[in-house]
């Protein structure tokens, strides 16, 4: 299957077996640490993307919402100058960057790798400064992509060339939102629980009971009662994204430009929610050919097409609370 931008690796989706296995993150207790000591306080949980999140190494359950919220508020927000994220990124800009990250950051950048596993490219974590020149009215120009950054997870040390700026927020908020469901769930088994960051919802528990909080979560903007969510959660999918038309949140990586999409909205359920965000997102770089290849992972999408003209990729029948990264060296 090509898409009608090709991406820098040949698109297979993966089996649906292998899929969930490839998308799905380590145990909290193993990807998620405390942040180190001496690290500044933290900031809003606006600041990482509405709601992102990371569990510190504190014990599965013992972490609440807003630690974990801090955590990767201070780890990734793209709008603190203070971040990891944002030291990372100014630092990228005048040289290459060789060092060992935190371990919340860690986290994200393994997720957003493994995000542009599943989409061969796709979705790439090195569009950010493709966003920003778009938002500046610049030519687009392609993202570095994935062979200038390498991540090694047992050592934390990240690799990065000169002039790539990390966009992390699709993956923390992702992340995030799994993160807070997993320590509520081990609080309150058996409970149907969600949290949304953002265009990413994780949920937990018996699927009518998940289905009727996504119901009253996403129901003015999905049009989704309860039946039909629980029909989409059925087989244990646990994640969901709701990515809305992509000119202000997708960037196609081979040129840098702004996606072109035939969808108003794009819902997609699966197993976790970095696997249905990394799927959404690359759904809008796919067009026409995003439902069935959504469908070959293993994910269950619903496609809302777009009125007629507004976008030049062709339409068919059948869901961002964070924006780009800061720029590097400036306060947004």
């Amino acid at each position: 299957m090509n898409p009608p931008v090709p991406p820098r690796a040949p698109l297979h989706p993966p089996a649906p077996e292998e899929n969930r296995e490839a998308a799905r993150p380590a145990s909290p207790d193993a990807q998620a640490q405390a942040p180190e000591p001496g690290t500044p306080g933290p900031a809003s949980p606006s600041a990482a993307s509405g709601e992102a999140a990371a569990r510190p190494d504190t014990g599965p359950g013992t972490a609440g919402a807003g630690e974990i919220l801090a955590a990767v508020a201070q780890a990734v927000a793209p709008d603190r100058i203070d971040s990891q994220l944002s030291l990372l990124n100014r630092c990228a800009e005048h040289d290459d960057v060789d060092l060992v990250v935190g371990p919340v950051l860690g986290a994200v950048v393994d997720v957003a790798l493994r995000a542009a596993l599943l989409t061969s490219g796709l979705v790439d974590p090195t569009t950010g400064g493709a966003a920003w020149r778009g938002l500046d009215g610049l030519p687009a120009a392609p993202a570095p992509g994935l062979g200038e950054l390498s991540y090694d997870p047992a050592t934390r040390r990240l690799r990065m060339a000169r002039g790539t700026v990390l966009d992390l927020g699709p993956a923390a908020r992702a992340w995030a939102a799994e993160q807070v469901v997993a320590a509520a769930e081990h609080d309150r088994p058996g409970t149907a629980v969600l949290h949304r960051a953002g265009d990413a919802l994780a949920v937990a528990g018996p699927d009518d009971d998940a289905a009727v909080l996504l119901e009253r979560e996403l129901r003015a903007e999905t049009g989704l009662g309860a039946a039909a969510w629980a029909r989409l959660l059925a087989g244990g999918r646990r994640g969901v994204a709701v990515v809305e038309g992509p000119e202000h949140a997708v960037v196609n990586p081979v040129t840098g430009a702004a996606a072109r999409s035939p969808w108003r909205q794009v819902v997609v359920v699966a197993d976790r929610a970095v696997e249905a965000q990394a799927y959404a997102r690359a759904a809008h770089l796919l067009g026409s050919e995003a439902p069935p290849w959504v469908a070959a992972c293993g994910a269950a999408g619903r496609f809302a097409p777009s009125p007629a003209g507004s976008h030049a990729a062709p339409s068919s029948s059948s869901p961002e609370a964070a924006g780009p990264p800061a720029r590097p060296g400036t306060r947004r």
